[in-house]
Formats: structure tokens, sequence, C-alpha cells
């Protein structure tokens, strides 16, 4: 219940998990992004070759990193989000170098994946951003937090902006309401 705490995924001092995600109806089956960061006074080093996706099919007792159909190069910072309506299908979004980044899609549980967009959050950098919402009913329609809110209702291909007529910029986090 969270009284007591163990380290099960850890892969050096520089690089640590910013986004866990389980399979609804599923929760021994879980992925994690993992994000080389260093910040220091004299130095900011963010998104080395120890950034990536890793997943556990026992609950996080052992781990195995995913690569077939990531980038090759250093990753930087990853969202992630499984859809609720067929959790087959993983999303990320990845920092990575300017040809690699982008918007990325699994549809066999995160064992292969596909570019579906180069869009970040953040433009140049998501260092504040990269929370995925998928709809908890509709297919492929997913939100990206961003300064502007955008969403995709194709699985990520082509996307647009949410608005931002009645609030103030800059997403964090979002609800959906099934329902409404």
């Amino acid at each position: 219940g969270g009284e007591t705490w163990e380290p099960v995924l850890t892969v050096s001092k520089d690089t640590g998990v910013t986004d866990v995600e389980f399979e609804p109806g599923n929760p021994d089956i879980l992925y994690a992004a993992a994000y080389q960061r260093r910040r220091s006074v004299a130095a900011f080093m963010a998104g080395g070759p120890e950034s990536g996706i890793y997943k556990s099919m026992d609950g996080g007792k052992t781990w195995r990193k995913l690569e077939v159909g990531l980038p090759r190069g250093h990753m930087g910072k990853i969202g992630l989000a499984v859809s609720p309506v067929e959790p087959a299908i993983v999303y990320a979004t990845i920092e990575a170098g300017e040809k690699e980044r982008g918007f990325y899609r699994s549809t066999d549980r995160g064992e292969s994946w596909e570019k579906r967009n180069g869009l970040i959050a953040g433009g140049t950098g998501p260092h504040y951003y990269q929370e995925l919402v998928p709809h908890p009913t509709v297919m492929d329609r997913v939100f990206m937090m961003d300064v502007y809110m955008r969403v995709t209702d194709d699985g990520g291909k082509t996307w647009r902006e949410v608005g931002e007529k009645w609030k103030h910029v800059d997403n964090h986090a979002l609800v959906v309401l099934p329902d409404d």
C-alpha cells in the first residue's frame, strides 16, 4: 500500500523513470519510460543513450528494454500511454534527435513500434510536457499536453490544437469524462 518501497527498475545514477503505465485490466503488464538526465550548476545533460522504454510482464519484478521500431539514437524524454479501448495499443511521444523524434504507436503491446508523426510537445524540447491522455472510449483519440494542448483522432498521424478560448495555455494534466 505504499508504506515500503524497493527499486525494481534501476538503470544508472543519471537515469530514472519518468513515466509508468499499466495495461488496463492487467496490472502485471507495465511500461516504463527511462530518462537519462543530469543537471548541475555547470552543465545540463538531457537524453543520453540510457533513455528508453522498458516492459514488465510480471508486475515489475523483471524488465526488458523495447527496441523494435524505436529510435536508435539518444531518445530523451518519453511519454507513454496505453489505450483503454484496446490495451494492445501503446502510444509514446519521444524527444530523440531531429529525424527520429515524434509520436510512435505499437499495436502489439510494445513489441514493435511505428513512427506516426514528427510532433513532440514543447516544440524543440518537452522539458515540462510529454503527458499523453488516451480517450477512455474513442479508439485512437489521444490528447498531448503542451503549451497548446493537441489531439489526434487517427492514432497520431495528424494533430490539431484543442483550443484555449476559455482558459490560459500551459497544459499539464487532463481528465476525460467518458460520457461528456
